[in-house]
């Protein structure tokens, strides 16, 4: 009787073949989870030029729809960015009710991100007028915007934002 016990826990254990199955699902499973968790910069970058365009696509529509000056502001040292009425003060999101500013510092989403370069002909801030035109300088300058561009950074990648004169559209190649 012994003996027989003792087959028995001899025969307990994993053949080659479950082994080579398992060792062959861990390896499937490690190359789906292991990029997911490595650099997602890409990611943040592409959100983040999303999240601007909307930005200025706004202040451009409330600039029509009350018929007022409104601007974005660029501080690129701070990565930041606020929207402004024409009295210089930073108005409120619609949605969340807080002030319509972007810290690219503080956000937890966008932290790999930073504003490359803000340039407004020179300026790193650029208004709309009443009929969504783009306009450099102060706001009240009435000089129109010649050429326009935001260039945000994440990683190894750029993604260039274009205000475009006249018009005021706005572009990401």
């Amino acid at each position: 009787m012994m003996t027989g016990m003792n087959r028995d826990h001899l025969d307990k254990g994993f053949t080659l073949v479950e082994m080579l199955v398992v060792i062959v699902i861990i390896g499937i499973a490690a190359t789906v989870v292991i990029p997911m968790i490595g650099d997602n910069s890409d990611m943040q970058l592409t959100s983040a030029s999303r999240k601007l365009i909307t930005d200025l696509l706004w202040a451009q529509t409330v600039s029509i729809s009350t018929q007022q000056r409104y601007q974005v502001v660029f501080d690129t040292a701070n990565e930041t960015y606020e929207i402004q009425d024409q009295d210089g003060t930073v108005i409120n999101d619609p949605i969340t009710k807080a002030p319509a500013r972007m810290d690219y510092t503080v956000d937890n989403y966008l932290r790999s991100v930073e504003i490359a370069t803000a340039n407004f002909d020179g300026h790193n801030s650029v208004w709309f007028d009443r009929m969504g035109a783009p306009y450099s300088g102060a706001i009240i300058d009435n000089t129109p915007l010649t050429s326009g561009q935001i260039v945000l950074a994440g990683g190894e990648q750029t993604v260039t934002v274009n205000v475009e004169p006249v018009t005021g559209r706005i572009t990401s190649p």
